[in-house]
């Protein structure tokens, strides 16, 4: 049974149902809102959203606030996998909060529904359908679109609540991991050599490590690699094999494929629509 709280109340906007179709027709890289609340929901698939500067891997049952005014979308030519439902909301007001903000800028801003997770996608489908099939059917979109704030902000008030120590003491200790791998992602880091550095079972750090974060470690490793050889890529006029080697890959052709992999295009196909473009 869910705590009281204080209820909430925006007004609803728009609703989009974003599949690879719609992605093609409105393709949209990093972007913000300056005066309305997103709330992302994957329904199917799984893939790679940024909010903030960070990346998140993102899988069915997992919601991504998008606040006013944050930076947000998919990295550059990643494919797009997922199929998922973006609700558009304006004039939440929280205390303390900038307009259109549900979360501070310190949460994550990946929730994960379980357990509650068949009731969230059952108002976002009668939504959907609601907005879909009527152009007379605000006031109902209104309400459903309320009642799916309020429960997306009982999980947040929950989260803060139940474990604000034990929470800040885990942001903490992600933050130590993060620092490493920032500094060592250039070297062939393991899980276990993760758990043996910071003296804790492997599998428990990346059972909190992907709560806090939205990702394994070592996928977050992986992309913090990817990330930079894009950087590199755009930037330098560095030789794609050193490249590879200045970011701990066994050879060129791994770095290739994993990129690939990533992104969606070679190394060689990114660095020269970079350099058409400019």
């Amino acid at each position: 049974m869910r705590e009281d709280i204080t209820a909430l109340s925006a007004k609803f906007v728009n609703m989009h149902f974003v599949n690879e179709k719609y992605h093609k027709n409105h393709s949209q890289l990093i972007h913000r809102h300056d005066d309305v609340l997103e709330l992302l929901y994957i329904m199917q698939g799984d893939g790679q959203y940024i909010v903030n500067g960070k990346a998140y891997l993102v899988q069915p049952g997992n919601l991504i606030i998008c606040n006013a005014g944050v930076m947000h979308g998919e990295a550059p030519y990643l494919k797009h996998c997922a199929e998922s439902y973006c609700l558009v909301l304006k004039d939440l007001y929280l205390p303390e909060l900038p307009p259109n903000t549900l979360s501070k800028p310190s949460d994550t801003p990946v929730y994960f529904f379980t357990e509650d997770r068949a009731e969230v996608e059952h108002i976002l489908l009668a939504l959907y359908a609601q907005h879909a099939h009527s152009t007379e059917a605000y006031t109902v979109c209104n309400l459903l679109a309320n009642a799916l704030l309020n429960i997306i902000y009982a999980k947040i008030v929950s989260r803060q609540k139940t474990g604000a120590l034990a929470q800040k003491n885990d942001e903490e200790f992600i933050q130590s991991i993060i620092q490493f791998l920032d500094e060592h992602y250039q070297e062939p880091i393991s899980l276990q050599e993760l758990g043996k550095e910071f003296h804790i079972s492997p599998s428990y750090l990346s059972h909190i490590f992907k709560t806090e974060i939205g990702l394994p470690p070592i996928k977050y490793l992986m992309n913090r690699k990817i990330g930079e050889s894009q950087n590199l890529l755009m930037n330098t006029s560095l030789p794609i094999s050193d490249i590879s080697d200045s970011l701990g890959f066994n050879d060129s052709g791994h770095f290739s494929r994993t990129f690939k992999k990533y992104i969606g295009i070679t190394p060689s196909e990114y660095r020269q629509y970079f350099r058409n473009s400019k």
